[in-house]
């Protein structure tokens, strides 16, 4: 322990630094033909707010490495899988045109970035981070996207000092959504690991589900950049674990409710109290929560549709006097229950069920402009399996979202065991110290701190025995060919850029390296539908991914990671 906190003082004196070594764009593997180049998007699509969605994943040194040579090759490696993993996901390549509401699916590529950050990983996790502070590990501005220019989709791979890896993604909420991320993270790290002859195939046919309709996008105001904020946001994360959620389930009585549902009425009462202290009355409160539709229509979308696939269950109250935690779950549950089963009938219903999905944004567009109103925003991704996105380094120690200029807005996570659930909470600076005094906040919440020291725990318990028993990994061998084509056609060959000799000089260098042999002998075709791992069971209702089921009793858990 002692030796812990001698790193955080040194992390004190040496703030967090990240040094940009290369910067490209990578295109798919195999071009995009003709007959795709324009993709349309579905009038879930057009409604989204104009943002990048961020999602970071934190990977310790593999076995002790810390050999800049191996980690950088290791980079390159994560390169040159994203440009195979590219060909089934290539709308993420191309570039919106907002004028005609399509995909220009040119190939123009992603951003793809490598830095070098300053301190090792357990000094990060060790200290409680501050939200603010990861921003650095993405690449994009959250609100730089539409524009032509604008890639829909960033990543950024931050070799640490100890040889711990942390990778992010930043994309366009324009063409996806909570469910999409995870899909192409678990599928980019499918191919990153050459293992299986089972891959992720997207389907791309949300568009004649839900056809564009020339809807506006929800007005959430985000700037393009972060410095033109019309106001000093503040983000925390606040960990609900396996022994609180018992606590908060024992408190309850009637029908069975998800663990989501529990923490998300101890979120909203503390919410609705920060607006009572601020306004001194209670005022009216307006609760959004998006709930994932795949696998929730009859008849059912394919698990691994790409795109944004998601309706909106609204929950409000007049005024949260006299409202007991009970009243808050019981109105919670209800809502989102009732808003499943109408869900059954978004694709058989013709017009009147198209309503079920646009209704509902046209309300949360009329209430987020009323000033009267106190209006809240939570987006669940639990059960969306980023902790299972193993590129070879093993699985993340820990998965997470940055800071994001919102008031009122929530994201849930699970955490690392899939027994908590960490809530993302994005508030006007001056509400945030409001928000930590709240009686239940401090009775069922774990603080960033105290949940990241217990991720570091385990991590310095891992780095303890390495250094006990060195391993170097040998980067020596080369890494397997892999010819992934478009799920819609079969491809004549492939190409593969080499691995070159010296990495740090790759990475340094802006040049192409030159194209290697056709990927032909002992190449593995990636060419299944997939499958996720953690999908439906325990306590948590059903699977976001699939929606094959709830929990007993009938609790259901949402999350389209809107």
């Amino acid at each position: 322990m002692a030796y812990r906190y001698r790193r955080v003082e040194q992390l004190e004196h040496n703030p967090m630094k990240v040094q940009i070594l290369s910067k490209k764009f990578v295109k798919p593997l195999i071009p995009t033909p003709p007959n795709l180049r324009n993709y349309k998007i579905s009038f879930a699509d057009e409604v989204a707010p104009t943002q990048n969605v961020p999602v970071v994943l934190y990977y310790p040194a593999a076995n002790g490495n810390t050999a800049t040579a191996s980690l950088v090759s290791e980079s390159n490696q994560l390169e040159k899988s994203l440009e195979h993993i590219l060909t089934r996901f290539y709308p993420l390549a191309g570039r919106y045109i907002k004028q005609s509401r399509v995909i220009d699916c040119n190939d123009q590529g992603v951003e793809y970035v490598v830095s070098k950050v300053n301190v090792q990983l357990h000094d990060l996790l060790g200290q409680g981070v501050e939200a603010e502070e990861l921003n650095q590990l993405i690449s994009c501005e959250l609100g730089a996207a539409d524009e032509v220019s604008d890639p829909l989709l960033a990543i950024q791979v931050n070799i640490f000092e100890c040889g711990g890896l942390v990778v992010s993604g930043c994309f366009s909420h324009r063409i996806a959504d909570g469910s999409t991320m995870a899909s192409f993270f678990c599928g980019w790290a499918t191919v990153n690991q050459a293992k299986s002859t089972d891959g992720i195939c997207p389907s791309f046919d949300a568009a004649s589900f839900f056809p564009g309709r020339g809807l506006d996008k929800i007005p959430m105001n985000l700037p393009r950049s972060m410095k033109d904020a019309d106001f000093k946001s503040a983000t925390k994360m606040f960990a609900f674990n396996k022994k609180a959620i018992s606590t908060l389930r024992a408190m309850c009585h009637g029908p069975r409710v998800s663990s989501l549902q529990l923490v998300n009425a101890i979120l909203w009462k503390a919410l609705i109290g920060v607006d009572r202290a601020k306004h001194g009355r209670s005022r009216a409160s307006f609760l959004i929560q998006p709930v994932n539709l795949r696998g929730k229509t009859n008849p059912p979308l394919p698990q691994h549709t790409f795109g944004n696939l998601w309706g909106l269950a609204t929950t409000q109250v007049k005024t949260g006097d006299h409202m007991a935690f009970q009243d808050f779950v019981d109105l919670l549950g209800s809502s989102v229950r009732k808003y499943v089963k109408g869900c059954e009938n978004v694709l058989s219903n013709g017009e009147d069920g198209y309503k079920i999905v646009i209704d509902p944004y046209m309300e949360f567009k009329k209430t987020v402009s009323n000033s009267q109103v106190h209006f809240c925003l939570f987006s669940s991704w639990c059960r969306f399996p980023f902790y299972e996105a193993d590129f070879g380094l093993g699985k993340p120690i820990w998965a997470s979202v940055v800071n994001m200029p919102y008031k009122n807005f929530v994201i849930l996570m699970d955490d690392k065991k899939g027994e908590g659930i960490e809530a993302w909470v994005h508030l006007d600076a001056a509400d945030m110290p409001i928000f930590e005094q709240d009686g239940d906040i401090i009775a069922f919440a774990t603080s960033t701190k105290e949940s990241l020291q217990m991720i570091d725990d385990a991590f310095m318990s891992k780095a303890m025995a390495w250094k006990l028993s060195p391993t170097q990994l040998n980067y020596t061998k080369k890494p397997k060919k892999i010819v992934l084509h478009h799920c819609e056609r079969e491809a004549a060959a492939a190409k593969r850029l080499p691995i070159a000799t010296d990495p740090v000089q790759t990475l340094l260098r802006a040049a192409t390296l030159a194209e290697g042999p056709a990927a032909s002998e002992g190449a593995i075709e990636i060419d299944g539908d997939g499958a996720f791992a953690g999908g439906a069971g325990g306590d948590g209702g059903e699977s976001p991914l699939d929606g094959a089921g709830a929990e007993a009793g009938g609790g259901i858990t949402t999350g389209a990671g809107v």
